[in-house]
């Protein structure tokens, strides 16, 4: 399932495959967990958002008109879910004895919001959504390799990407320029 593009994996998924919807969940778990954390949700509201978009697109698939456009109605669905939910909390939440606000939590003065506007995210996550995917459809070694240099948190040196990768210092930077080229075909094969 893994090599099925989008349109085929909802195919798949609307004539009844298990393992296509697994695959769609898999496929897209990264994406949907990420935006609820980026609106300031924790993880137990990330998961509660999780569980909304996938139930959602469970319910919708079908009516889903441009099968090309999934990561789009996810992206749009998850931001949707999370500012629900950080909505709902903050009601929820105590503001202090006798439902008066606290006058001891000194209030913070409105701040101009600095991130992006919501449609450059959108194309943002879009893009993310993209790679993500992509690399997830290189061999082991290529995948590891591009995580090692380009996603982990801590980049390692590269005598320590040799060592991890049981692969010569020398070889590294060819061996990553053909994985960059099997990346770039994976997300735009006209390249």
């Amino acid at each position: 399932m893994k090599d099925l593009d989008e349109q085929a994996l909802v195919r798949e998924c609307l004539a009844g495959s298990e393992a296509a919807w697994e695959e769609i969940v898999r496929r897209y778990r990264r994406l949907i967990y990420s935006i609820p954390i980026r609106t300031g949700l924790d993880e137990e509201g990330a998961a509660d958002v999780f569980q909304t978009v996938c139930l959602k697109l469970l319910e919708h698939l079908s009516k889903l008109k441009d099968h090309e456009k999934l990561a789009s109605w996810i992206i749009t669905t998850t931001n949707r879910a999370s500012w629900r939910f950080s909505g709902r909390t903050r009601r929820e939440a105590p503001i202090g004895e006798g439902g008066e606000a606290d006058s001891t939590i000194p209030v913070r003065p409105e701040l101009v919001d600095e991130k992006p506007l919501a449609e450059d995210e959108h194309i943002a996550l879009q893009r993310q959504a993209a790679v993500r995917i992509a690399v997830d459809s290189l061999s082991e070694r290529c995948r590891n390799l591009l995580e090692l240099l380009y996603f982990v948190e801590d980049r390692p040196s590269y005598e320590e990407v040799s060592r991890r990768m049981d692969m010569p210092v020398a070889s590294i930077g060819p061996t990553r320029a053909r994985c960059l080229e099997k990346l770039r075909k994976a997300i735009d094969p006209n390249v």
